[in-house]
């Protein structure tokens, strides 16, 4: 019988005792005085590799931690090759062989010792081609036999924790940004370190997905270990979208990087389909799309449009492409040989945008970050970095200028081959200590744009500079987003319950192990363009956007997306871990509140627990109250469990800004059809003051007692 590598199990075992006796046998050699010609650096680097290879305790782990993609970010889907192990800017390991005091001294053998700036253990050299993967049955093969394990041990990782704002509450795992991403580290005056003692936990990165170094890096920094998915051991699944038998398995306190469905909003033929919908309904307020069309099925609609725009321009992509493959811009009078072409393949054509923003002459476009904790309530967040995307030829609307895609196409993957392309350093080459922003301005008074990416910060000095208003044209953006996502909720929350075989249930079907509305979150990239007269139009969104870091600018940005996503969207450790780490986060009064939450209750378990008629009842006598305060004033556990959680993610957002629910969010309520209970509990909260009633001593008349306290006032 053969084993997943091919190999039958007795020829593994055999394998691994030859590598220890071989092992054994330098260490005897060593402690004689004598051995292989190499020199005692050798050995230790020897000894290291083999600790590696027997000992890893990661399943599968990425082949380097601290290098990264050897290739620039496509800021797509973008499948990238292997990782050039000089490219993360990450100091070099310092191996060094010193004699120690203890057991090592008395056998002579060496041990091995990392220099501070260290961040990578010795595997990225393999002994030999096997899978880490298989590194715990190399060491129960060894210990089998009894022989010693290797002389040096890899420092354990230790996860830190964050408490919650309020007394009594669980924390959740706190991931920091990795120096070598180049970001400004956020304020850890609230982290909590564990110690050795401190249970191991866990995440999985399937194959099906591409491994970014970003994601790598922060779970590692984070203190997680790598299993495989079938171990159930994971707190965490990185994956693509959960198949119904994965998530029917997921617990309570696992989390999932995609929501069952979401390619309705990835897929340019389906998100065109739902946004149609809502224009149909609501007209101008959903106009935030360029006019398209299905092909071939609605080819007899586009002839129409064609003739009603003979001078028009129109771009066709296909479906499920991305990285600028396969479009084409094209006019209304193309000739017969283009319009059987179309008729012939699947894809999506759209009215040309012919009044672009432009940057200095060039055009541009954005990919803006978004992060959903959940559809049910609705809840959005938008980084506040993102990528701006310049073309490298200046821009003309004339129709001989068609076949320049390094004139009409934004994308990385298309750019990045121009000759005039300029890859941004974030200033990491900058003499004279100026910040990105700074140079880059002036860079477009000496000698043009500079670079031909930009982040979100050096494009607001760019507006400034000009005297545009960059929060107006922002807040465009932040209502495409809104808009969009409200569009596909209802796709994505009928493939959640059918995923989970209860269709009747919607956002409150549960999973047999335990999976909720809130197991999922996702991590979104918005490619936006903006027009001459400062509004936003939704051009794609990709569901699985690129994070490779190719640069010194997309690894600063994409890295502490990473770290801000996986802080917010709330990892929660083992009650026996947190219960006794810290005084402060210890089981508080004997509230309800209080104490289902700290037995790993979270705000779905109390809805789940009352009828649908019941919220239905209590969500219409909050919409009878004269004014918002008042509906607070009647808010029970349930109410105030949804609240709490809100206010907690607000607290530790990082780089990331809550845009939805706001103050501000009733003008999207028609748009949402029914308005559910939960998202009229946060509407009402935001609208009577959100999270500064919490600061306020007047709100006491609205807080009862036994809602906690906010103990902590300070954001990570």
């Amino acid at each position: 019988m053969l084993n997943r590598h091919g190999v039958r199990p007795c020829f593994r075992r055999r394998a691994v005792c030859a590598r220890w006796m071989k092992l054994n046998r330098r260490r005897q050699l060593a402690a004689a005085g004598g051995g292989s010609p190499r020199g005692a650096a050798s050995r230790a680097m020897n000894e290291a590799l083999a600790e590696s290879a027997l000992s890893d305790d990661d399943e599968r782990e990425a082949n380097d931690l601290a290098v990264d993609d050897g290739t620039p970010d496509a800021d797509g889907d973008e499948e990238m090759p292997a990782a050039d192990a000089n490219d993360d800017g990450a100091k070099p390991m310092v191996v060094s062989a010193e004699p120690v005091a203890a057991d090592s001294a008395a056998t002579g053998s060496p041990s091995i010792r990392c220099s501070a700036n260290a961040t990578t253990a010795l595997t990225s050299v393999p002994l030999d081609p096997t899978e880490p993967a298989q590194a715990a049955e190399d060491t129960e093969a060894v210990a089998a036999i009894g022989g010693e394990g290797p002389a040096a041990e890899k420092p354990r990782r230790l996860v830190t924790l964050l408490p919650s704002v309020f007394e009594g509450r669980p924390p959740v795992l706190l991931f920091s940004y990795t120096t070598a991403c180049g970001a400004k580290q956020r304020p850890m005056d609230r982290a909590i370190h564990t110690g050795p003692e401190a249970p191991k936990m866990y995440y999985s990165h399937t194959d099906k997905v591409h491994e970014y170094n970003a994601v790598i890096n922060i779970m590692r920094q984070g203190g997680l270990y790598r299993v495989r998915l079938d171990t159930q051991r994971w707190s965490l699944l990185w994956s693509n979208h959960p198949p119904p038998e994965t998530l029917r398995a997921i617990k309570p306190a696992q989390k999932t990087n995609h929501f069952p469905g979401s390619w309705h909003l990835g897929r340019k033929d389906l998100i065109w389909r739902n946004i149609l919908r809502m224009h149909r309904r609501f007209g101008v307020p959903y106009n935030i799309t360029p006019q398209s069309f299905i092909l071939p099925k609605n080819m007899a609609a586009f002839d129409a449009a064609r003739v009603r725009s003979p001078n028009g321009l129109w771009i066709w992509k296909p479906c499920s492409q991305s990285c600028g493959r396969g479009i084409k811009v094209l006019n209304s009078n193309m000739c017969q040989d283009e319009t059987k072409e179309l008729n012939r393949k699947r894809g999506i054509i759209q009215k040309y945008i012919p009044n672009p923003l432009l940057l200095d002459g060039y055009k541009f476009d954005l990919r803006i970050y978004v992060v959903v904790v959940s559809y049910d309530p609705l809840k959005v967040y938008i980084n506040d970095e993102g990528l701006v995307r310049i073309a490298t030829e200046k821009f003309s609307s004339s129709h001989d200028t068609l076949e320049s895609r390094t004139m009409h196409l934004t994308n990385y993957s298309v750019n990045k081959q121009s000759p005039a392309f300029v890859q941004n350093s974030d200033g990491k080459d900058q003499k004279d200590g100026k910040s990105p922003s700074t140079s880059t301005a002036q860079a477009e008074e000496e000698e043009g744009l500079g670079a031909f990416k930009w982040s979100l910060a050096e494009l607001r000095a760019h507006f400034e500079q000009k005297g545009w208003d960059y929060d107006a044209m922002f807040d465009g953006i932040k209502d495409v987003v809104i808009k969009t996502l409200i569009a596909v909720e209802a796709p994505i929350q009928m493939e959640w319950s059918k995923a989970l075989e209860q269709e009747e249930e919607g956002w409150a079907a549960k999973g047999p192990a335990g999976a909720t509305r809130n197991s999922c979150f996702e991590m979104y990239g918005f490619d936006v363009l903006i027009d001459d007269a400062m509004k936003s139009w939704l051009l794609e969104v990709n569901i699985c956007p690129s994070l490779s870091s190719g640069s010194p600018l997309d690894k600063r940005i994409k890295t502490k997306l990473v770290a801000d996503t996986l802080t917010l969207v709330g990892i929660r450790p083992p009650p026996s871990l947190w219960r006794k780490k810290s005084g402060s986060m210890k089981r508080a009064a004997s509230t309800d509140v209080i104490e289902a939450n700290a037995d790993g209750k979270d705000a779905c378990a109390c809805i789940s627990a009352m009828s649908r008629e019941t919220l239905e009842k209590r969500a219409a006598r909050f919409l009878e109250c004269e004014t918002p305060l008042e509906a607070v004033a009647l808010f029970e556990q349930a109410e105030w469990e949804l609240v709490l959680d809100s206010h907690d993610e607000d607290m530790r957002c990082g780089g990331l800004q809550r845009i939805y629910p706001t103050a501000e969010s009733a003008q999207y309520v028609p748009f949402l059809g029914t308005e559910s209970y939960c998202n009229i509990v946060l509407r009402m909260w935001q609208e009577a003051g959100g999270g500064d009633l919490f600061a306020q001593s007047e709100s006491c008349k609205v807080l009862p007692p036994w809602v906690p306290s906010q103990v902590c006032f300070s954001r990570t």
